[in-house]
This record gives C-alpha cells, structure tokens and sequence, in this order.
C-alpha cells in the first residue's frame, strides 16, 4: 500500500509511520507574514528525506499495474467483514469538517513562507527549497488539480467555493468523494489549461506533478497559483492540510480535520493492541506481477503501526522487489495482501507451487480495493483502517 494513483496523480506514500500516530499533530512548519515577504525560515524536514525517494518508484511500478490489471476486473471488492471503526462513519467524518471561520477575511492579504519538497525526475532528486505565495484576499473561485487536494478541500472548504475539479476526481477507482461531487460540479482534463483559465478563479492549487505547459498557461494569464510540494507521509499530509487551510482562510476547519484524524488512529491502534498476538502476524504485500513491497514503503509502515511483520522487510527487502512463488512459499507468511481488483487472491489459491502455503492452506489471502491503496489524502486513516480489519476481524 503505497502512494498509488492513477498515473502522475501518485501523491502519498510512506504514510502512517507509528512515531506519527503514537504523538498528536501539534505546530505547523509554515508561517504567516505580512504582505511583504520576510526572512525564510529553515528547512521544516524531521529526519532524512531518503525514504521519499523510493516513492516514485512505487507509483510509476503500480501505474504499470493498474493499466495491466484485466479488462473484467475493474468492479471493487468490498471487505465484508468487520472493521476496528465502522467504515462508512469514518469515511463521513473524514468527508466533512467544516467549522465557521470568524473573521478570516481580515487576515487577508497575507503571504505565506512554507516548505517545498521538489522532485526532479529526469535526474531522479529530491531536494527541499522553501517558497512563497503571495494571496491578496481570501479565495472565493478555487480550483484544485489532484484527487487528493480536492479531497482535502471538500472536506474544510465551503463547497460553492469550489468552481471546477478535475475528472478523475469523479472515477470511484480513485477518489473517495466520487459519488458525493455534485454533476453540476464542472470538470476539466489535464490539457485543458485555456478552460481552467476561463473560469476566472482566483486561487488554482497545482501539484508537484503538473504538466509545465499547464503551469506555464496559467502563469502566461496571471491566474494566481500555489504549487504544493512532494509528500509522503501522513505527517506531512497533515502539514498540507494546515498550509490548505491558510490558504483559504479555513484554519478551524483544517484544525478540526487533523483532530478527526488523530483521534481515529488512535482508536484504531487501541482496537489493534487488544488483538495483537504473540508472536505477531506475518504479512506480505503481493501483486500480479510478482512485486512486494519492502522497508521504506506505505505497506511497511502500516505494518507497523498495527504490530504486525511485514515478510519482505524482515527478509530484507528495500523499497520493491520481484520474487518468485517459489520465494513466497520459502518465506511462508501467515497473511498476503494483494490488490483486489487484481483477481490475484484467486490465482494464488489455483497455484500448485503454493499449495502448502500457510495462507494458502488457511485461506487467508485478502484483497484491498484499489481506492484504499491511492489515498493521498486523509482518508489515509480509512487505508490503515481497511488492513487492520483484514488483519484483525
């Protein structure tokens, strides 16, 4: 479970480490200053940025996946057992914190320092540099480019603030608020940087991903823009929630929105730690194509954060590896997780090679719809939510 969305839309992997659900989510790494930039302040990265670069290899290796999962196995397979927090109460209070704002239109116009992690992926690096964004009133036309920036938005932004999304953002296979956007919505494409501009807005929010030629259309017609940077984890999710949140003038709101995140995992791992066992589960991530997924990845920190083994870890495996059924059967895990659209939990039961394998044998070969295995946003704490209850039902 890895930053995986479709294409360049791949935004959040190394998430939910248990350092970030053990402690709340306190400061912010940005700060406000008058309208005329001041002094930067330093660079806001708790610990080595090294984990991050394997994330890009994880999004472009499940692209590949995605577009070579079988033309019949779209449908999404839904967990029909149980989970630590019930599923549809979670997704509702991660869709919506939306609180009054007193008096935001006053903190206007401001300008924003904050951190930015860029990704070069010509020369495959990842560096830190700080930025600025200048708004001179609070956003009323707002448009954002990814899923899960839209996501964030729709859950601590007045939603006749938002003017368009984009497409993607209404395919279920990726976003959770799909089936919530109103078709009176407007949609655009990735190309379609003239209609963008045509909408007039006053605040486009890019990613770290966007296609140059849109920046540079948008630039050309002075819409004003705030490009966010790389993450990837759920700490700095939260950080681009808060940053979101002073962007538009919506700081109650983000606040609230992290709250709901802390609070549900911490009930997660409290329904975890009755569960645990001794020794605890061996579990491996498995996709069709062979590939597990090893230290340094979403999957391994989730692990982890439940109190459980991840085999490809312990067998020392760094970031992604190919292995064949021969090597699952070596490594024996109690549990495999693959992804559900993939059908693969039907042919490893089918292999005669695992026939003898513990969770061949005990049937405990779990799919994970593809929509938990993108998020890129808060509904990251759903993901964690989804594996504890395949984990632990």
């Amino acid at each position: 479970m890895s930053k995986w969305r479709k294409g360049p839309t791949t935004a959040a992997s190394q998430c939910c480490f248990i350092e970030t659900a053990a402690k709340p989510f306190r400061g912010s790494n940005y700060r406000v200053q008058p309208a005329e930039p001041g002094k930067i302040p330093p660079l806001f990265r708790r610990g080595s940025w090294w984990p991050f670069y394997s994330v890009l290899f994880t999004g472009f290796l499940l692209f590949f996946w995605w577009f070579t999962v079988p033309a019949g196995a779209a449908k999404t397979h839904l967990h029909q057992g149980g989970f630590p927090l019930e599923m549809e109460t979670l997704l509702t209070a991660l869709g919506d914190a939306r609180k009054p704002a007193n008096d935001a239109e006053s903190r206007f116009p401001l300008t924003l320092v904050y951190p930015y992690l860029a990704y070069d992926i010509a020369a495959d690096r990842l560096w830190q540099e700080t930025r600025s964004a200048h708004i001179p009133q609070q956003p009323q036309r707002i448009i954002p480019q990814s899923i899960g920036i839209t996501e964030i938005l729709w859950a601590i932004c007045p939603r006749e603030r938002i003017l368009a999304i984009h497409r993607s953002s209404r395919n279920p296979r990726y976003s959770f608020i799909a089936k919530t956007l109103p078709a009176s919505l407007p949609s655009y494409g990735t190309g379609d940087a003239e209609m963008v501009i045509g909408y007039r807005p006053d605040l486009v929010l890019t990613t770290y991903y966007s296609d140059e030629n849109f920046l540079h259309q948008l630039k050309r017609a002075q819409v004003p823009t705030v490009q966010l940077g790389f993450f990837g984890d759920l700490e700095q999710i939260v950080e681009q929630i808060r940053l979101i949140g002073r962007l538009i003038g919506e700081e109650p709101s983000a606040e609230q929105l992290v709250d709901i995140i802390a609070e549900n995992l911490q009930a997660i791992r409290a329904h975890v730690a009755d569960r645990q066992g001794d020794p605890p589960l061996r579990v491996l991530f498995y996709d069709h194509m062979g590939y597990v997924a090893g230290r340094h990845s979403t999957f391994d920190a989730i692990c982890r954060m439940l109190g459980v083994i991840n085999v490809a870890a312990e067998q020392g495996i760094d970031y992604f590896k190919q292995i064949d059924h021969e090597t699952l059967l070596q490594w024996n895990p109690d549990r495999i997780i693959v992804p559900a659209e993939s059908r693969l939990d039907r042919d490893l039961y089918q292999s005669r090679v695992l026939a003898g394998a513990r969770a061949v044998q005990k049937h405990r070969i779990h799919g994970i719809p593809g929509v938990y295995l993108l998020s890129a946003s808060q509904y990251l704490v759903a993901s964690v939510n989804y594996l504890a209850g395949l984990l632990y039902d």
